[in-house]
C-alpha cells in the first residue's frame, strides 16, 4: 500500500500522555504523532467533532510539552473500553510546533 499522508508519523516513547487542559485531566496516550495530527488511546469516550485544548507530553522532549488546539475526525470505541481516535491539530504556536518538529526528527533519526 502507498502511503498518501503530507507528514511522516512516528512512534513516540510509551507513556507519552496526553492531557486537556480546560479540565486538567489526563485523557490517554499517543500511539503515533505527525507534524499536523496523532492517533489518541484513551480510556475516555472521544466523539468527531471534539474540539480540545491539550497538552501533550512526549518522553522524548521531557520535561517540556506541547500545547495545542485539535479537533477529532475519527474515532474508535473498542470492546475493550479503549477509544482510538484520530485529531487533527488545528492551532498550534510557532514555538511548540518547532519542540514537535524536533521530537518527530529524533524519532525519525532512531
Amino acid at each position: 500500500m502507498v502511503e498518501k499522508r503530507a507528514h511522516i508519523r512516528v512512534y513516540p516513547a510509551t507513556g507519552s500522555q496526553v492531557r486537556n487542559t480546560m479540565t486538567d485531566k489526563n485523557i490517554g496516550r499517543v500511539v503515533d504523532i505527525s507534524q499536523n495530527g496523532f492517533l489518541l488511546s484513551s480510556r475516555d469516550r472521544i466523539k468527531p467533532g471534539m474540539i480540545l485544548q491539550l497538552s501533550v507530553a512526549l518522553k522524548e522532549l521531557a520535561p517540556k510539552t506541547i500545547a495545542m488546539g485539535a479537533e477529532c475526525i475519527w474515532s474508535d470505541h473498542q470492546d475493550s473500553g479503549l477509544t482510538f481516535a484520530g485529531f487533527q491539530i488545528i492551532d498550534i504556536s510557532e514555538t511548540d510546533e518547532s519542540l514537535l518538529a524536533t521530537a518527530i526528527q529524533q524519532l525519525t533519526a532512531d
